[in-house]
């Protein structure tokens, strides 16, 4: 029907007339024209796109090059910066900016800054803080760079730093280093930090095992060292001692610390006693000291009596040693430390009764000449008299 149709129309066309396929063409033409303009645009815009794309990643990839350039330059200048920088918040800002770096850069730049003995130590609790993955190595690295750290006192506390970044570094899970930590405390810093008893003390029971070390130390470090230091460690140590009998005793530290804890205070309390190490406080230096000498001198028996069970020849050094050690004459009064002189010499009369029976005598003779040490009343008798009179 409408093939008919056209064809009906065609005929009636004039096709021949030139008016005609004129004004055919005007109608086609623009029409003609629209489409393929339309066609072209839609190249033009495609084009477009893609050279905006093109574009677009040239610029971003020039972008990235010239950061990498900056980041490159920035890292180049980064040591320097850091080896200068002397103001914990500055240093803090530049850890953080660090971080950001790849891997190798990256611990690179943060073994620098462990260096600089002015960035905070972790775990601290003051001011700025830094946090730090703190592994064995890293802890080790921290640690050889303590001696420049403190070779120089701030004026206020001793090893400003120090016991919270030993703690952090227990909860993290590290090894701590106790001989070279013991070595900083007791050496040439010790005479710039000075430190008082209560800082040896706050160690010890912070971390048990350098006990041992700090009491070895007594015997290397000199009678006349500044700041009382001799007696300081001596003092300190002793009364953590005692703080960790109650620890001991409630399972807080296992069996086998317990063990070793005991032991390694025991043979470092022999080669002291044995070695005439402690055998008088007279010629020490106790300026600067900060605690009693003869709060010392109980909580050394009461330390003795602690560990006098623990081994046969360790135990027989120290008895028979003991009362050298308490006839100094800067020792006077008990006071209030009578208790744990009771308390010392009833342990050892209870564990190594043959070697009180031969020492008790003694050690209650020299202990009778500083103060009452037995009790309020006069009238109680002493422990050796005591085991002699139920002995049968």
């Amino acid at each position: 029907m409408i093939i008919d149709w056209w064809n009906s129309l065609s005929a009636k066309l004039a096709w021949d007339d030139p008016m005609f396929l004129v004004g055919l063409a005007a109608l086609i033409i623009p029409v003609v024209l629209w489409a393929l303009g339309l066609r072209q645009s839609k190249r033009d815009s495609k084009s477009q796109a893609k050279q905006a794309r093109r574009d677009s990643e040239l610029q971003a990839k020039f972008l990235e090059s010239q950061t990498l350039v900056s980041q490159r330059q920035r890292r180049d200048e980064l040591p320097g910066i850091i080896n200068r920088a002397t103001e914990p918040p500055h240093l803090v800002t530049l850890w953080e900016e660090v971080s950001g770096y790849k891997k190798e850069d990256r611990e690179f730049l943060l073994t620098l800054l462990r260096d600089n003995p002015a960035l905070p130590l972790p775990g601290s609790s003051d001011g700025v803080k830094v946090q730090d993955n703190l592994t064995d190595a890293v802890v080790s690295h921290y640690v050889d760079g303590f001696e420049r750290r403190y070779a120089e006192s701030d004026g206020h506390q001793p090893y400003p730093g120090l016991l919270e970044f030993i703690k952090e570094a227990i909860r993290q899970g590290a090894t701590i280093e106790d001989s070279r930590i013991v070595a900083l405390v007791t050496g040439p810093t010790a005479e710039k930090q000075r430190p008082g008893h209560s800082f040896y003390r706050d160690l010890v029971n912070l971390h048990p095992p350098v006990a041992s070390g700090l009491l070895e130390a007594v015997e290397r470090i000199d009678s006349q060292a500044p700041g009382g230091l001799k007696l300081n460690v001596l003092t300190g140590t002793l009364l953590a001692v005692r703080d960790l009998e109650p620890r001991c005793q409630d399972g807080r530290l296992f069996e086998e610390e317990v063990r070793a804890l005991k032991y390694g205070i025991a043979t470092a309390l022999a080669s002291l006693l044995r070695q005439g190490a402690l055998c008088s406080f007279d010629e020490w230096e106790l300026e600067g000291a900060t605690e009693r000498v003869t709060a010392t001198a109980a909580w050394l028996i009461r330390a003795v009596g602690w560990v006098a069970d623990v081994d046969d020849l360790q135990s027989k050094w120290m008895i028979e040693n003991l009362a050298s050690a308490i006839e100094s004459d800067c020792i006077r009064d008990w006071g209030i430390d009578d208790a744990d002189v009771r308390q010392g010499f009833e342990w050892i009369s209870e564990k190594c009764p043959k070697l009180w029976e031969t020492y008790g005598e003694g050690l209650e003779k020299a202990a009778t000449e500083i103060g009452p040490w037995n009790g309020a009343s006069p009238r109680r008798l002493s422990l050796t008299t005591l085991k002699r009179r139920v002995t049968p």
